[in-house]
């Protein structure tokens, strides 16, 4: 519970405070008194009491009152800043209102009770007076009787004041000189006083019994009221004990799921922590690095190596040059190889057509042809031929592919023209022509030792390691 609920539960309280002691106000300023209800020499009774009652009730209010106007004060000053956005305006506004407002009613009540002390001390100073009347006039009517029935009628106003103020004991004697009427008209007389004194003490007892009433009916209200709020307050109570033995209940149920829940945030937590902030830094980072190095690397040394290297010749670019046989002579227009209709090729005769070796500007060469060279060369072009006629196909002028005709007879009208056949022909009438139309004979000299030869196994060797930088 906070601060302004406290302050407001003590104005409360002082409200209904406050109620009580106006109701005691309201009581006092209604009394009635009766003549020979209260003394006449001293003030003292019930008007006494309860306007004694009414000062200290409401010198407590005010007591109380001034301590609650200084804790207000106190929790709305700069001092108490914390206190003070910890609650609403609103309420900061109701409680001083509260505070004013009591103060005002307080003040109203305080000029109540003295009206209600003035009124009440007018009504018991009436029944005085009406009681002081009511003796006087008793003993007038007692002197006149003394008077009348005195043996000196004639006698002096002194007499009659010494009989007005005797004794009991002389009235008493003087009674015995009485006739007999005179002395009941005087015990009448007297038993009217003593019943009319009776009388005035049955009604401060009823009256006193009335307040004494009014009290316990408003004791028995209040008690009902608290109570009630007992009740209250053990309903409270028991929905507090069912609410803890759920809690209770639920607890272990409740801090399992919390735990687990506090693990999965923190797996989470490092989950992101490592995919946002070190992920990048420490794996895709360094890859990214490595990437731009070997880009940078690429482009700023291998491939102006590789252009320098290319441009001095170290390396070559281009297809490897291979030697390439003429078929035809100088007179006769080169005969074009292609694949037969049925797919097959013919291998180039095996033997060695003689001739004229040719060189140095035409002179002759010193040397011969190297036949391991020839029969090396001889097979690269079996291979090419046949490798090119498994790969194409033969096709006709519309497309259509053809086929093998197997066990069909050809077409004996059909005139073909072989081209393999006429080209081992030629090639057996006319010796290999060199690369500048010059046709190579056989001879008997020794080779030249000095001679380099083209090496086919070593030019795909340096093509493979090419392809592999």
């Amino acid at each position: 519970m906070s601060a302004i609920q406290e302050l407001s539960q003590q104005l409360t309280a002082l409200f209904d405070c406050l109620k009580t002691t106006n109701t005691l106000i309201s009581r006092l300023h209604k009394l009635k008194f009766v003549p020979g209800s209260e003394p006449i020499e001293a003030d003292s009774g019930v008007r006494v009491e309860l306007a004694q009652d009414i000062h200290d009730s409401l010198k407590q209010l005010e007591e109380e009152l001034e301590f609650l106007q200084q804790e207000a004060e106190e929790y709305t000053t700069e001092g108490n800043r914390f206190r003070r956005h910890s609650s609403t305006d609103g309420e900061e506004a109701r409680l001083q209102a509260k505070v004013v407002r009591l103060k005002d009613e307080l003040a109203h009540s305080r000029q109540k009770f003295r009206n209600a002390q003035v009124a009440a001390k007018f009504a018991s100073d009436e029944a005085k007076k009406r009681e002081r009347e009511a003796v006087l006039e008793g003993y007038r009517k007692e002197a006149e009787q003394l008077a009348a029935a005195g043996e000196q009628p004639n006698g002096s106003a002194g007499n009659q004041r010494e009989l007005l103020f005797a004794s009991r004991g002389r009235r008493t004697q003087s009674q015995k000189q009485l006739t007999k009427d005179e002395i009941l008209v005087t015990a009448s007389s007297d038993l009217t006083a003593g019943l009319r004194r009776t009388y005035d003490l049955l009604s401060t007892e009823v009256s006193r019994s009335r307040f004494a009433q009014e009290t316990f009916e408003e004791s028995t209200a209040a008690l009902a009221q608290l109570g009630e709020d007992y009740t209250s307050l053990d309903s409270i109570l028991s929905n507090s004990r069912n609410l803890l033995s759920t809690l209770l209940r639920s607890q272990k149920s409740d801090t399992w799921y919390l735990e687990n829940a506090f693990r999965i945030l923190i797996i989470t937590l490092v989950w992101l922590f490592f995919r946002r902030i070190l992920y990048g830094p420490f794996f895709k980072l360094p890859l990214f690095l490595w990437n731009i190095f070997a880009l940078l690397t690429n482009w700023l040394f291998l491939k102006p190596l590789f252009f320098l290297l290319s441009v001095t010749g170290v390396l070559t670019t281009g297809p490897a040059s291979t030697t390439s046989v003429a078929a035809s002579s100088s007179t006769r227009a080169p005969l074009i190889v292609q694949a037969s209709a049925k797919g097959k090729s013919h291998p180039r005769p095996s033997h060695v057509i003689a001739g004229q070796p040719a060189g140095l500007g035409g002179t002759g060469a010193k040397v011969g042809k190297d036949p391991e060279l020839e029969g090396r060369i001889s097979e690269s072009i079996v291979r090419m031929v046949q490798e090119s006629g498994r790969n194409d196909l033969p096709r006709r002028g519309d497309g259509t592919v053809l086929e093998e005709r197997g066990d069909t007879p050809a077409n004996p009208k059909k005139k073909s023209f072989e081209a393999d056949v006429e080209e081992a022909r030629q090639a057996e009438k006319e010796p290999p022509p060199r690369g500048d139309g010059i046709v190579l004979e056989e001879r008997d000299e020794p080779a030249n030792p000095k001679k380099k030869y083209f090496e086919v196994d070593d030019v795909d060797a340096k093509r493979a390691n090419r392809d592999e930088l």
